[in-house]
């Protein structure tokens, strides 16, 4: 398992940016993703996940399409305007 940790710059939507942490956990298979929020440029929140059971490839992928994970967008909108239905 690789000790590195790795980083990716996302838009997630219009100028709410996201620059994403990935790095190794204590454990096997186990990874946490920090994701620090910006608008226009302003800290905007910050949020992390652990990932339990995934490969660094695995990790990796999530890391790098956080857009398209459903379960940490709607995280992250709930975190920048509150609970939602």
């Amino acid at each position: 398992m690789s000790e590195e940790t790795t980083c990716y710059i996302q838009r997630l939507e219009g100028q709410l940016m996201a620059a994403v942490e990935l790095k190794p956990a204590d454990g096997h298979d186990t990874w946490l993703i920090n994701i620090k929020l910006s608008y226009h440029g302003e800290p905007a929140g910050h949020t992390s996940f652990n990932l339990h059971g995934y490969s660094q490839m695995e990790a990796e992928n999530v890391a790098r399409n956080i857009r398209s994970n459903a379960f940490i967008m709607k995280e992250i909108d709930e975190q920048l305007w509150g609970e939602s239905d």
